[in-house]
């Protein structure tokens, strides 16, 4: 596969796809990491309850990389 896509596109992809997937506790290799290890303190309703600031993060994380790379996109 070649896509036709800049550096600042890929660099986009990568990071939606490696921060993407630890918004899920499951799904992530840390979150179930951290599942199974402290058992019973860290739950899939815990984990449900950041759900909102994870998000954000998420979100913010992107906006960062379109006004820091926009040279680049």
């Amino acid at each position: 596969m070649d896509p036709t896509m800049s550096h600042g596109q890929w660099l986009l992809v990568t990071l939606t796809a490696g921060t993407g997937g630890s918004m899920r506790a499951i799904g992530s290799a840390a979150g179930v990491a951290l599942m199974g290890t402290a058992r019973g303190t860290y739950t899939f309703e815990a984990h449900l309850k950041w759900t909102p600031l994870i998000a954000l993060g998420y979100v913010l994380s992107i906006l960062c990389h379109l006004v820091l790379n926009k040279a680049v996109m």
